[in-house]
């Protein structure tokens, strides 16, 4: 089955839609069955993947609301595919809470299709402990917490860790054996600049906190500042189209072969270079522009 891990922190601005975007198509171009999952109101993933899919009825809002409906799984590319959010997601707590297990829908959703991938990648909403957070930490294997180098991403590191521990502990009431449980795959630090001081000690900070706390380790490398992983999604790219040759390219296919291979570090072959992440983004985003054009 696949590895399901929600890419959240409660904090916004802090790259999670950026890097569900272009872990995803970096972990694609490993050649893994990626499903990337909008689990956030804004729908900002969504608007990256397939702007045209904001006019959908049928996204994760519909099939949480009516889990008999549609399965709303659409392709950007072959191997690469993804669930629309919507804003009516805002509302759906309200519409859910108190049903019996409506902290697992989500959970119950997505292990019913998720033989088909190798990863399934899910962006959530910042902003505390709502239903749909707490919806995609049950329904995931690992976590990833993207940080942004500032004081106010380490000031809330306590918070989001209170709130996984406490689905560990209900997990744990469940009955799931320890293997099963909940945990960090990595704290991932983004729009990183070693120049500045901040930087180094927010880094600092998270090599410490993860020496006291193996439970929340400290990714082996960083995001480095770059100013084109912020112009991608206006194309409805990632990095990889619009700059294989970036830091932030580079930077994200690193963590990639890092969780494909087990979270262990590994020797990049020579042959696998960013002309040819290039080439094969570009030619499935091709194809998917000329079907986008045909469709409207």
């Amino acid at each position: 089955m696949a590895k399901i891990i929600s890419i959240i922190n409660d904090k916004g601005g802090v790259s999670k839609t950026t890097t569900v975007m272009n872990l995803g198509t970096a972990l694609w171009l490993l050649g893994k069955k990626v499903l990337l999952v909008d689990n956030d109101p804004q729908s900002n993933l969504t608007l990256t993947l397939d702007k045209t899919a904001m006019q959908t009825t049928c996204n994760l809002y519909t099939w949480m609301l009516d889990r008999k409906s549609e399965v709303p799984v659409y392709t950007r590319y072959d191997g690469f595919d993804y669930i629309p959010g919507s804003r009516e997601l805002g509302q759906l707590e309200e519409e859910i809470k108190g049903k019996a297990g409506s902290d697992r829908y989500l959970d119950l959703l997505l292990k019913a299709i998720s033989r088909a991938y190798d990863y399934i990648l899910i962006d959530c909403a910042p902003g505390g402990k709502t239903l749909v957070n707490m919806n995609a930490l049950e329904a995931s294997d690992e976590v990833i917490i993207p940080v942004r180098t500032d004081l106010y991403s380490v000031a809330g590191r306590g918070i989001l860790m209170d709130k996984i521990d406490e689905i560990r502990e209900l997990q744990m009431l469940s009955g799931k054996p320890d293997s099963e449980l909940l945990r960090v795959a990595g704290v991932l630090l983004t729009q990183f600049d070693k120049r500045t001081e901040m930087a180094r000690n927010v880094k600092e900070y998270f090599k410490t906190k993860a020496k006291e706390d193996p439970a929340m380790p400290l990714f082996p490398m960083e995001v480095r500042k770059c100013e084109a992983v912020n112009k991608a999604p206006g194309s409805q790219m990632s990095i990889y189209e619009h700059d294989a040759n970036s830091t932030a390219a580079d930077d994200y296919m690193r963590l990639a072969e890092y969780l494909a291979a087990g979270c262990r570090q590994v020797t990049r072959k020579i042959t696998w270079d960013p002309s040819k992440w290039s080439t094969k983004a570009m030619s499935a985003y091709n194809k998917f522009i000329e079907n986008q054009q045909k469709e409207a």
